[in-house]
């Protein structure tokens, strides 16, 4: 029911509205709906092919950052090993011997040695040494020599029980810098382990060896051991992304006052890419690198964010020590940059929609007004100006409407000359025959006085040719009606040749042959006395008897069409006769009444006849009742 009613009301605006603002809409919303699945596609493909190739440009840099921001593990091992090796600071450490005095004077060697490497290694925090050797030595001054039990209970200490060396993440000092270190086991010369060296790096230390390449520090990025443990963090929340001033203080203190000014200046992150780097974390953890990062290879994969959004993960080739790094950035941040291009398009492509809606609604204006023009003339043709006209259009179709609409307008006025003519003609044929009907009538009174004063005279003759004419007259007066029965006909017709039989020198022989059910059908009324009356005054017979057939039948056919034939004996038509072309009135009359009331196909044809005289041939309709009677009349038919 609601879809019905729906159906009707949208069937009722469409009749209201005008065909111009239909046009305009169509293809307003046409190419509404052609934009924006093509700018979607556009932006979609352009989006994926894009994505594509940024990853791979930041896959690249950060192959690129791993190899030169890992070459500092060279120095660092290096160092490291350098103090294994040192031979004066392995006597210092076995030579154990000594008294209190020479112990103190041992640990201060040992703390130089420490402050000398530190000061001639690059990127380093700071360097400590773990050994039980000076625990009995009361410390008098600040240095970098702690016992062994300082880190033996540390989660790394294992690790470095089973190797010579290793890397190892280490907890936050008290500048609250998250480090991650080198561990250097020191052997005495009988192979036990007499200290561990332990060089510290801080964050803003390793991040430092990517400050060259900025880029790499978008989102976060994780510091990956061999075995895929996350060594250390670096990101968008790190202080240490910050500008780092490469000539920093070296010594006791990690950080001097000017990097705790760079890391109250750092910079200032939106709540949505704090979201995606947390989310980030809870994502890409120990696990899941060591389940989706192939040994040896690089590569990149989207991650679903929980509420962070999609995150692009990217891991470089591993580097020395077969240590790598993987970095996470936002996917949103990561095509901000085509979002931006993707609104651009989509403006271009609203401002072209707008300047094609304006043109298309120029262009409707444009074709709608021939038939503006049309709709004009055709309701001063409503009006009555049959002579109004339109002008041929520049389009084929528009053409062919207004050569059919002039054409129907020189038609209907045509028809309405005719109509006039015809008019004219039927109020001329009326009056006529009226004129006609009153001169009977006077003549009918007055034979009728003549036949009972011939009956006074017993004139019996006179008194039945007055008879005859008083019948004739009587159907031809007929009460005004123009179609009478063909039984009245007939009879009408042998009154007459009654007559002429009393007055002619040689006699009529007078036949008729009609169909039994044709003679309660309507025909035209005098239509045959007409062409007997040719007959009797033209005919001339040779032989001295004239002979009138009259045939009536229906012909058999699509129309059930009446045909009388009327034939005689007599010298027939002229040689050249025409019936448009004759002088009498009677024949054409015939002729113009049947057209008249019945139209162009029935009429009157007469010709010549093999054996001699004049064949008529009457085609007339079948009326039999009298509502068809009245539609013949009334022009319905």
């Amino acid at each position: 029911m609601g879809k019905g009613r729906w159906s009707s009301f949208i069937n009722q605006k469409l009749q209201q509205s005008k065909l111009s603002t239909l046009m305009v809409t169509c293809f307003i919303a046409f190419n509404l709906l052609l934009v924006s699945v093509v700018v979607w596609l556009a932006y979609q493909s352009f989006s994926a092919v894009t994505f594509a190739e940024i990853s791979k440009a930041r896959l690249a840099l950060l192959n690129e950052s791993t190899r030169r921001g890992f070459d500092f593990i060279t120095g660092v091992t290096g160092t490291a090993y350098g103090l294994a090796s040192n031979r004066e600071l392995s006597h210092l450490l076995e030579t154990t011997d000594t008294g209190r005095l020479a112990q103190i004077h041992q640990r201060r060697e040992v703390s130089r040695i420490l402050d000398h490497t530190m000061v001639v290694s690059e990127g380093i925090t700071s360097i400590e040494l773990y050994t039980d050797v000076f625990n009995e030595v009361t410390v008098t001054m600040a240095d970098r020599i702690f016992p062994v039990d300082t880190i033996a209970h540390d989660s790394w200490f294992a690790t470095l029980e089973k190797a010579d060396a290793a890397w190892v993440p280490l907890r936050e000092n008290e500048s609250g810098q998250s480090l991650v270190g080198y561990a250097q086991r020191i052997f005495d010369s009988h192979g036990g382990t007499v200290a561990y060296v332990l060089i510290r790096l801080s964050r803003a230390d390793i991040v430092r060896r990517f400050a060259d390449v900025p880029m790499v520090l978008d989102g976060k990025v994780l510091l990956v051991d061999t075995a895929g443990n996350v060594v250390m963090e670096m990101g968008i929340a790190d202080p240490a992304r910050e500008n780092v001033q490469s000539d920093h203080a070296k010594g006791d203190d990690a950080l001097d006052e000017q990097e705790r000014s760079n890391r109250s200046n750092e910079v200032s992150t939106t709540p949505e890419m704090d979201d995606a780097v947390n989310a980030s974390s809870s994502i890409i953890d120990s696990a899941w690198i060591q389940e989706h990062v192939q040994p040896g290879a690089d590569g990149y994969e989207v991650v679903s964010g929980q509420s962070g959004g999609a995150q692009l993960v990217l891991y470089s080739r591993p580097a020395m020590l077969q240590w790598r790094l993987v970095q996470t950035i936002p996917v949103y941040t990561l095509l901000s940059p085509v979002r931006h291009a993707g609104w651009q398009i989509l403006g271009i492509a609203i401002l072209g929609l707008l300047c094609s809606a304006v043109l298309a609604y120029l262009f409707v204006r444009q074709i709608i007004r021939p038939l503006r023009q049309l709709i004009k003339r055709m309701r001063q043709l409503e009006k009555g100006d049959f002579d109004t006209r339109v002008h041929l259009s520049f389009t084929e179709e528009y053409a062919h409407l207004a050569y059919g609409f002039n054409h129907m307008a020189s038609q209907l006025t045509t028809l309405m000359e005719q109509v006039k003519e015809e008019s004219r003609a039927k109020r001329e044929a009326q009056t006529g025959l009226l004129e006609a009907q009153i001169k009977p009538h006077f003549l009918y009174n007055t034979l009728d006085m003549i036949h009972w004063r011939a009956l006074d005279y017993e004139a019996k003759d006179i008194s039945r040719m007055i008879v005859q004419l008083s019948k004739l007259l009587r159907i031809g007066l007929s009460g005004g009606r123009l179609f009478i029965r063909v039984r009245d006909e007939l009879e009408h017709a042998r009154c007459y040749v009654n007559i002429q039989s009393e007055r002619l020198p040689f006699s009529i022989h007078y036949q008729e042959q009609i169909d039994p059910r044709i003679r309660g059908c309507y025909i035209p009324k005098i239509i045959l006395q007409p062409f007997i009356e040719n007959a009797v005054m033209h005919g001339h017979p040779e032989e001295a008897t004239l002979r009138i057939q009259v045939d009536m039948h229906e012909e058999v056919g699509p129309h059930e069409d009446i045909v009388i034939r009327i034939t005689d004996n007599g010298q027939g038509l002229p040689e050249g006769w025409e019936l448009e072309e004759t002088c009498g009135i009677g024949v054409r009359n015939v002729h113009q009444r049947i057209q008249l009331y019945c139209g162009k196909r029935y009429g009157v044809q007469l010709s010549n006849r093999d054996s001699g005289g004049v064949e008529v041939t009457i085609t007339l309709p079948r009326i039999e009742t009298d509502e068809q009677l009245n539609l013949w009349l009334d022009g319905e038919k």
